[in-house]
């Protein structure tokens, strides 16, 4: 069944909770006893799992995430420009 809107966006906070967590762990800000060696990889797979949720909700509400992306990004450049940035 497609996802929608809501569920979607649960599980994009859960993820993004997941990522967070990672990212902590990361920077060590957890006290670790020892490495933790596979910490790039759940972190790349927690990054991935964000996105995939983001494409679910542009996909839900018919959001061009390309266009989106590109839009936003050309705002963000005219806004810094706007103060000299």
């Amino acid at each position: 069944t497609p996802w929608e809107g809501p569920g979607a966006m649960i599980e994009l906070s859960k993820q993004v909770g997941e990522l967070a967590k990672q990212v902590m762990i990361k920077e060590r800000y957890y006290a670790l006893t020892g490495d933790a060696p596979d910490v790039d990889e759940k972190l790349g797979n927690e990054m991935a799992d964000v996105i995939a949720q983001v494409m679910r909700l542009a996909d839900h509400y018919g959001i061009d995430l390309e266009q989106a992306f590109l839009d936003a990004r050309a705002d963000e450049a005219r806004y810094l420009e706007s103060r000299g940035v």
